[in-house]
């Protein structure tokens, strides 16, 4: 039977829609251009299409063990494999915990946990690595991934400040953290972040989850002038604090707005050093 792909656009449904009555983390990403592995076939055998195929990794953390399923959609012939504590692509059957080729819809789709009779996989508490592949050595393009937990927020990345709810803060590029805080009118003053899994950008919502008030970029100028940039741009009046942190420097950078003046956009083009 030939192995057709399908359209990414198509399964956007899919990819959004909650399997769990749950907590949702969506990642997304690619693999073109990353580093090579000879990717597991099964949790004891190695591929033999994909010797040296192009793969990316995404962590993300669970502050507590829940029920949790992953569903991908990719733009090419795609794999996902799942790795907890750590993942070493020397040892790829180290720590992994499953493994998916094509999903119910076939290729261009994977689903962990891999078995099409189990609704969920058990996952405890720790970090997670989310390996995406290709079924072989030419695969390579674009992927969405959606992590579907029951009881626990996945929080992409991994990296937080000390002190704060996890689940409020925001990790780009795996190495940047936004938190915002100080809000007027919320009881904690901590605004809430929307989860689309972009490692550049996020939005903010305070007061409500329809109505986002605050956006935050980090973008990588290192080719330009050696430095990490970072925009900010607000539909607000409301009083807030945005703080940026480096997990390599421990470097932080805040940015106000004082309640009752119109929010202006932040374009700070020192930020952060590429290689600290």
């Amino acid at each position: 039977m030939p192995r057709l792909l399908v359209n990414l656009a198509s399964l956007l449904l899919l990819v959004s829609s909650p399997t769990l009555a749950d907590y949702v983390q969506t990642l997304t990403g690619t693999n073109e251009g990353g580093p090579t592995w000879q990717r597991p076939e099964t949790t004891n055998t190695l591929s033999g299409n994909c010797t040296a195929c192009r793969y990316a990794v995404q962590p993300f953390v669970l502050e507590s063990a829940s029920s949790c399923v992953i569903v991908s959609a990719q733009d090419y012939d795609g794999h996902i494999a799942l790795y907890r504590g750590s993942f070493n692509p020397a040892a790829p059957f180290l720590n992994l915990v499953d493994l998916d080729d094509d999903g119910e819809l076939g290729v261009g789709t994977s689903r962990i946990p891999a078995d099409l009779d189990a609704s969920s996989v058990n996952l405890t508490t720790g970090a997670y690595y989310l390996v995406s592949s290709a079924f072989s050595n030419s695969g390579a393009g674009s992927f969405t991934h959606t992590v579907h937990c029951a009881s626990a927020q996945p929080i992409q990345g991994g990296c937080f400040f000390a002190g704060t709810p996890k689940e409020k803060n925001v990790c780009l590029f795996d190495r940047f953290v936004v938190f915002i805080d100080q809000v007027s009118g919320v009881a904690d003053g901590i605004a809430t972040p929307v989860r689309f899994g972009s490692k550049e950008t996020s939005f903010f919502w305070f007061y409500t989850d329809q109505n986002f008030e605050v956006m935050v970029k980090v973008l990588d100028a290192c080719f330009i002038n050696g430095r990490y940039w970072v925009f900010t741009g607000a539909l607000t009046n409301q009083g807030y604090r945005i703080r940026v942190g480096d997990v390599l420097t421990q470097q932080v950078r805040t940015y106000n707005n004082p309640a009752g003046t119109n929010a202006g956009a932040v374009s700070d083009t020192v930020g952060f050093p590429c290689n600290p």
